[in-house]
């Protein structure tokens, strides 16, 4: 008479001999085999998704602010001045994204 396993329902997935490797590595340094290693992280592993819209939206506002220096950069050239105004302006700018960087690292 064969003695019913408590877990009696097999998962099979496959990996690459690298993949095998390290998740080896990995349950090894937890101290758990690799079936126990492997369920703990099935269940209470944490999968971090970022939404990276923010990012797109701070390389487009990093690119106009790149624009707008190249502007300011043309107007010194031809009048060879830069007004208080236009540097003003450009730091109120990096200003802004500077804080929507710290937004973007304070909600991770």
């Amino acid at each position: 008479m064969t003695k019913k396993r408590y877990r009696d329902k097999e998962v099979k997935f496959f990996v690459t001999e690298n993949e095998l490797d390290m998740i080896d590595k990995k349950a090894a340094v937890a101290e758990l085999d690799r079936s126990k290693y492997l369920r703990k992280m099935a269940i209470e592993g944490l999968i971090i998704k970022r939404d990276f819209a923010e990012v797109e939206q701070l390389v487009y506002e990093i690119n106009r602010i790149g624009n707008n220096i190249n502007q300011v950069a043309k107007r010194a050239n031809e009048l060879d001045h830069v007004s208080k105004d236009d540097i003003r302006y450009l730091r109120k700018q990096l200003d802004t994204v500077y804080g929507q960087i710290e937004k973007f690292y304070d909600e991770g």
